[in-house]
């Protein structure tokens, strides 16, 4: 039992981390924008905040992979 509980934990872990970067990226765009910020607005394409961040996002992505 103990051994289903750990493995289930090892293979979240990297999902967990990629949740809790992506928050911590998101407070620094507020942050430097003077934006409110919620982090219920993760992931949340109804919120305005996140698709403008997420669009700049996407676009310094496709900025790295031209260069």
């Amino acid at each position: 039992m103990a051994d289903k509980k750990l493995a289930k934990h090892l293979r979240m872990t990297s999902e967990v981390n990629k949740i809790f970067d992506d928050l911590e990226q998101y407070l620094e765009y507020c942050k430097d924008n003077m934006l409110r910020y919620d982090e219920r607005d993760l992931y949340n394409n109804k919120s305005e905040q996140w698709r403008k961040y997420d669009k700049q996002r996407q676009q310094q992505s496709r900025q790295k992979e031209n260069a």
